[in-house]
């Protein structure tokens, strides 16, 4: 019985860390703060931009995603970062990637 409850815990715990992972931690990783939650914003902006709106509730969930990810200023926010670490290739590339994903 002790081992079946150890065997429980232990898949408790494995799947409240995989329900916890960050999509986007490669894309952040090694980047100062505020280039990955703009690399973040970007990735996400880019996908909602994508959707079909293909019903009246759909089109409300994109505008609200667009809004939460304030996806009318990205342009202006990552211009002031690309012109901060204009000589740092890795925040360079991490922005661009991040209209790739």
């Amino acid at each position: 019985m002790l081992r079946l409850s150890f065997f429980v815990f232990l898949t408790l715990i494995a799947s409240g860390v995989h329900a916890e992972e960050d999509p986007f931690a490669d894309l952040k990783k090694g980047q100062p703060k505020a280039v990955g939650a703009l690399a973040e914003r970007i990735a996400m902006c880019t996908h909602f931009a994508g959707e079909e709106p293909y019903d009246a509730e759909r089109r409300k969930e994109i505008a609200e995603a667009m809004n939460t990810y304030r996806c009318g200023k990205i342009e202006r926010d990552e211009a002031v970062l690309r012109k901060r670490y204009k000589a740092n290739p890795g925040v360079l590339g991490a922005l661009q990637r991040a209209h790739e994903w």
